[in-house]
This record gives C-alpha cells, structure tokens and sequence, in this order.
C-alpha cells in the first residue's frame, strides 16, 4: 500500500457505551475534541491523547477505534479512506460541519497509514496492537452505568482546543488565506548563563518570550538578588527558570532553567498575565516607526490577535502605544530637558544651524527656535524674497503653538526656513520667532512676508522687518467675505480675477463688478486697502503668490507629528527636509532645460497664446505688441510691459514672447529671472541636512548638562467640550457669538450667566413671559373654536 496521507479528528469526553461488544461513543453528550497536524507519529498520536486525557484529573482508559470507508479509486480499486472514530448517531451531526471544518483547519494533524501496526478486519474496523476488539473492555474506575455525577463539559470555542502537542516536526503549511503581513521582532532565545544588564530588562524578554510561544508563567520569588519562574501550570509543567544578580552591579544572569514544557498551550488566550503595557508596546515600536502606516488602537488589536494568539482590549491597546511612543520619542516631561542636547547636536552636525531656546525665571520653556544651516543659505542664494508665515496649534500634553517660516523653490514647492514653538500666539511670541529669523537670513531689500490678518503678526513685522512689505493671504480674504455674504460661493471667480488683476485699470473695472455682485464684502476689501491684498496696488513683489498655501500645506502635513514631544516634532522637520532635499536632488540632476519644470510649462502657455500677434517696432529696443485688446508696448531690454505681468510674475509675459520672436532670439526661456531657472533648483538642493544621531550618541558640553529646561506649567482646560482645531481662525472670520437670554449679554449661555439682575427686572420678564404664554393658548383657542364652528357650517 502506498502511503497516504489522511485526517484523524479526536474526539474525548462524553460517555462510551457498549454496543454490539464494542464500546461507541455517544455523541449526545457533550466533549472535548481535538485535532492534530498532518505527518503525526502514532507514538506522538498516543501521547497527544494520552496528555489531554490528563487534564481532567481522573483515572482513565482509552480506546481508539478507527473507521476506514471503502473509497472507489479511478482504476476501480478500494482503498481505505478517512478514518474517524466509530460514533453512534453522529453521522447526521457530522455531515454539516466537515465542509467547513476542512476549509478552516488546513493545519489539522495527519498521521501516515503505514506508521503503525494495525489491522482491518471485514467490517473497515481499524484495531490498535494488543488490544482485542471481540474483547469487553470496561474501566477499573469507570462504572458499566452512567453515574448520576454530570459529565465533563468544555463549552471552549474552536481556537481554544489544544492543538500542539510537544516536540512536533516542522511542517510547510499552506496558508488558509493571504492576509496583511505585519512584522514584530523576534524575542531572544534565554538558555543558561544569559546576562542581563537589568532585572526589568530579563523580564521584559521573558515575557516576550512567552507571549510568542503562548504560554503564560508566574513568579515565585522576586527580591533584588534572586529572581524564579515557573509555568502558570505548574502542577503539570517541568518549566523552570532561576537567575540571580551579579554582585552589586545590578546585571541578573540565569542560572539554571528548564526550557522543556510538558503542559498544553492554548491556541489563543482571553487574556495574557505577561501583555502589559510595557511588553505590548515593546512589541508595536516598529510599526510605529514605520511612517507608512498610521497604527490605530483597533489596528493593534487586530495584529496582536493575529500575530501572537492573544486578546487585548482598545484601551489595553492605547496604553501600549503611549509607551511604545514614549520608547521612541520620549516623554513629554522628558523631552524639555533633553531639548538643549538635541539643538547642540543639531548645530554640531550641520554647520550654520541657528537654535535658541528662551526659559523664564524658573527655567521653565517658553519658546525656542531652530533653522537649519542648509535651508538658510539655500534661502539667501536660491529662492526669491518671499516668506510665507503661519502659526498651528500642538496637540500633545504640553500645549502651544508652532511657528513656521516657509520659501518656494523654482518650481513653487516649499522649502521651510525656521520653525518655533512657544505658549501662544501673541505681540510677543511673533516677535521674538521673527527677531530670530532676522538673525539668520538678514536684512533683505524687497523682502515680503505673507500672512493672514492676524494683529500680532502685523505688529512683529512692522517692528522687526519695517522696510519690508506684508501682504495679506486672498484665502483668509475669501474666507472672510464668504462669513459676511453667503452668495460669495457663486462669486469665487471674480474674487480671484480682481486679486490677480496686474494693471489698476483692470483691478478698478472688476473690483467695480465685484461690489456690484457683493456690497458687503466688497466694502471689508475696500477697509483693509488694496496695497494689502491685490496685485495691481502692492508696493513689493510677491510673485505672483496670493496665498499661504505653502505654510498651511506644511501645517497639514504636521497634524500628527504636533502631537509628539517636542524633540520627536522638531525631528520630524528635520527628517523631513531631510527626505525633501534628497529626492527633490535627484529629480532637479536630471532636468536638462534652461528653466524648472513648472515655469517651463508657463512660458509654453504663454508662447502659443502669442503665436499669431503682430509686432511693431518703436525704436530703441520698445517694440508695440498687437494682441486686439490693448495693444501694450514692450521695453524688451529691461524686461518690461505695459501688462506688468513681466514684471510682477518675473516670467516673461505673452507680449515679451511675441517680441523675442520678432526679434528671432532662439529661447525665450532666458529672459526668465534667475530664481526660475534650473541651476538654482539644483543649487537649491545641493546641500544636505544630517541628523542628530540617537541620544545616546549625543556630545553635550558641560555647561548644556548644567541648563535645566523645565516642562511648562499646564492650565486646566476649562469645561465644555474641547476642541481639537488644526489653524488658528485669521482674523474677521468671526464665529457666532451666544446670547444669553436672561441678561440678553453676547459672549455666553443662560446656564453660566452670573449677571445680578434685580427682582424688579426679574418680575417683568417673569410677566413677560406669562402675557407671552397666554396669548400663545389664547390663540391656540381661538383656532380651536374657528375649526369646530368651520366644521359645523361644513357639516349644516
């Protein structure tokens, strides 16, 4: 006979009956039930049963009867097929649950038909060696009627079975379903004579130990010097481990242990003794550090369930991550102090960063500041004069505000300058980050900043910067009108014209149009002055940049990392940047233009829209531009239109282009102002920006070990609920205010009045009230009778 590999299911428990001189298993009463792996051996088969039969603390016998249906083969030859244990009336109960049971338990132990010595009688009847099947066969201690004691029952679900028996050979297993791989680290092997170099840290590996092997152990000693476990069974488990510390130097070796068990695991544990937070968290850190993937609490449970057989609730799940995130950055608390070797080290790889850190009389932080070296000289060499400037809101347990500077790069992505973190955002605050910044890059001729309409900042440019020129975000702007006149949905487009409009005639002709369309928001445009917000009338030159999309865009993509310690955020620019100025070099090495991509493609627009203009020359480099609208003269060698948009946008305009056609000058893209053209987008990215290194690596000088930076004073949140708000609100996008109804006072609700109204006032609106609700049922009368006598007249 060839060997075949068949399924063997086990069943234990319930009562055995006689039947026919052989004793059957009565599938009416309830039982344990087993199954094992494919290649089983029958000794290993017999020592599987032999152990489950153990755990229920009573003499036993067990017989195992084997039943081989004839199965047609294609050549018309029986074979037997697979064997199951002889069950009366357990057909039916069976029948309904193989289908699945097969589909589900592809890793069900098998064993081979020629791994032990039996025989087959004429009935199919499978009979083990030394055992007589015409033979009665009835228990010492078990009774040949079924005793008035009920039966052993497991109401276990089905990954609860003890399904691995000891010291069974490796199998290849086909998986029953292709399922998301997540990776943990594997636990290190513990044999004798392992050193630790703390208590906490033996038991932190043998805990992930046994969390990997699911099994479960308990201390029996625990003191500074000595340190045992043993299984949690211990009563059937030889599992034993010693260890003990060496000398004073706290370090705990094991001395003997015994990495045998001869208990059963379970297959998944409603709870674990060793998953604490501690261990769990231990576990999660790689997901963690992959950025790639945002690890929620349900998604922790789901990968440790799955992973490692272990139940864990939401929260146990939450509180694994706060440690696990703390292992990684640190803890908040923790974080200030280790503040000033983060930025010395910083400084130390990356010649020219600046960084500051400002505490007050207590050494509590108040504000610090960091720019990179890199990203300050490629600002002061590569990228126009414009800042784009904003502040968002930290969300972790010490609250604030972040502070950042942002640049644009040749292709309009942003490069950020310097960020700063301090309490609040106020005359002071912005002050001090923009005091800081002027420190880095310099006084700037034609520098502009961009920003919404928030007061203090206003104020710190106009103190630190006064020469330079600040426009306000059209975003912000549009956001305000839209709060003041709902229809400005509908008006969107002519609100972005009159802003980009180059010349005053045309910003005059739509801005007419627009308080035509919008009153009420055109007169909020017309109080801020258009030398604050629209092209035409703006003092400086921003380049055709309207918004603070850039800051916002890096705000955004912060949202999470404003929740971590401030060392872990400012890492996280930093790695950022640090990931940014790679791959943006790479890209930049293999452009071949004169011009960067996105002006490139912008002067090709405005190349075709030219290509049937007509060109007349004035004389002395002027040339007239016939375009049927407004026919504009050119000044071509000094860059020059009477459309501005040259000008303002620094690309050449359509006219320009008409004329350099004219001209015959072979490529346009020249006349581009140098900030667009491809060498500075590679000058831009040319330097890179190194990380500080893990902290125990760190150089820190005796005096930064003296500077104590102590963790703020946190305010209790009020009550109500809190709010989680990613942009601080630009000023004039006003929210609704609440009325109380009692005082009639703006600013809050009847609920927390606290106005002292006197009992005069209080009797009148109590009348009020009263004259108010008996009009309302006076009413509600009167309607009454009106539609009875209505029906009556309807009815006569």
């Amino acid at each position: 006979m060839s060997d075949t590999l068949v399924k063997l299911l086990i069943r234990f428990g319930g009562w055995w009956e006689q039947n026919n001189e052989k004793w059957v298993y009565n599938s009416n009463e309830p039982g344990h039930r087993v199954k094992v792996l494919p290649t089983i051996q029958h000794s290993v088969l017999l020592s599987c049963v032999q152990t489950f039969a153990a755990s229920v603390n009573r003499p036993a016998t067990i017989f195992v009867s084997v039943h081989y249906p004839v199965v047609q083969q294609n050549q018309g030859s029986t074979s037997a097929g697979v064997p199951e244990i002889e069950d009366e009336g357990a057909e039916d109960e069976e029948d309904g649950d193989e289908e699945e049971e097969s589909e589900e338990d592809d890793d069900a132990y098998c064993f081979e038909e020629n791994d032990y010595d039996a025989e087959v009688d004429e009935n199919h009847v499978l009979h083990l060696p030394g055992v007589d099947s015409d033979e009665e066969v009835v228990p010492e201690t078990q009774p040949e009627t079924q005793p008035e004691s009920p039966p052993i029952t497991s109401y276990a679900g089905r990954n609860d079975y003890f399904a691995r028996p000891p010291l069974l050979p490796d199998v290849d297993e086909e998986p029953i379903m292709e399922e998301e791989h997540v990776s943990y680290a594997r636990s290190r092997a513990i044999s004798e004579a392992d050193v630790f170099q703390t208590k906490q840290e033996m038991i932190l590996a043998l805990s992930l130990k046994f969390i990997e092997e699911s099994f479960q152990f308990k201390v029996k000693r625990s003191s500074k010097t000595r340190y045992e476990a043993i299984c949690i069974y211990d009563t059937h488990c030889q599992w034993r481990m010693t260890a003990a510390s060496v000398g004073s130097t706290g370090m705990f070796v094991v001395r003997k242990i015994n990495d045998n068990h001869t208990c059963s695991r379970t297959q998944l544990h409603s709870s674990h003794r060793q998953a604490n937070r501690r261990v769990l968290g231990h576990i999660i850190v790689p997901q963690l550090r992959d950025s790639s993937r945002t690890l929620r609490g349900k998604d922790i449970v789901t990968d440790i369930k799955r992973n490692l057989k272990v139940n864990i609730s939401y929260w146990q799940a939450w509180r694994a991550k706060a440690a696990a995130l703390c292992m990684i950055n640190g803890s908040p608390a923790e974080s200030f102090t280790r503040l000033p070797g983060y930025f010395y080290n910083l400084e130390l790889h990356n010649p020219g960063t600046i960084t500051r850190i400002r505490t007050d009389s207590e050494r509590r932080f108040t504000m610090c500041f960091a720019a990179f070296g890199t990203s300050i000289r490629t600002f002061q060499r590569n990228l126009r004069p414009v800042v784009v400037i904003d502040g968002a809101h930290l969300k972790g347990r010490y609250l604030g505000t972040m502070f950042l500077a942002v640049g644009m790069d040749a292709n309009n992505r942003c490069v950020p300058i310097s960020f700063g973190v301090g309490r609040s955002e106020n005359n002071e605050t912005w002050t001090w980050f923009l005091s800081m910044f002027k420190e880095c890059v310099g006084d700037i001729e034609g520098l502009v900043f961009i920003s919404d309409r928030a007061a203090s900042i206003k104020y710190a440019i106009e103190t630190v910067f006064p020469t330079s020129h600040h426009a306000l975000c059209c975003r912000h702007l549009m956001m305000n009108v839209k709060a003041r006149d709902k229809r400005v949905k509908h008006q969107k487009k002519m609100f972005w014209k009159t802003c980009r409009a180059y010349t005053a005639e045309t910003f005059e002709r739509r801005m007419l149009c627009l308080r035509a369309a919008i009153p009420d928001g055109a007169s909020v445009l017309d109080e801020l002055g258009p030398d604050k917000w629209s092209n035409a009338y703006f003092p400086g030159k921003r380049y055709n940049i309207l918004t603070s999309n850039h800051a916002e865009s890096v705000n955004a993509m912060s949202r999470f990392a404003r929740k971590l310690p401030i060392v872990g955020l400012f890492d996280y620019f930093r790695e950022s940047q640090q990931e940014w100025f790679s791959e943006r070099r790479k890209v930049a090495a293999k452009w071949n233009g004169v011009l960067a991509k996105i002006p490139e493609q912008i002067v090709k627009r405005r190349k075709i829209k030219s290509a049937n203009w007509t060109v007349r020359e004035i004389g002395y480099g002027r040339f007239e531009v016939i375009d049927l609208k407004r026919n504009p003269t050119v000044d071509f060698y000094n860059s020059k239109c009477e459309c501005m948009k040259w000008q303002l946008s620094g690309l050449p305009c359509s006219h320009g282009i008409a004329v350099a056609n004219y001209v015959r000058l072979p490529d346009c893209n020249h006349l581009a102002e140098e900030y667009f053209k491809t060498i500075k987008l590679q000058s831009t990215y040319a330097e890179v920006i190194q990380p500080a290194g893990p902290p125990e690596t760190w150089v820190v000088p005796s005096d930064y070990r003296l500077m104590t930076v102590k963790p703020p004073l946190i305010k209790p949140k009020g009550p109500g609920r809190w709010g989680d708000h990613n942009r601080i609100p630009s000023v004039g996008e006003d929210r609704t205010t609440p009325r109380c109804s009692r005082c009639q006072e703006y600013g809050h609700t009847r609920n927390l009045c606290t106005a002292n109204i006197p009992s005069q006032v209080r009797r009148e609106q109590a009348s009020g009230m009263q004259e108010n609700l008996n009009t309302q049922q006076s009413y509600r009368h009167e309607t009454f009778d009106l539609n009875v006598d209505a029906n009556i007249d309807l009815n006569f």
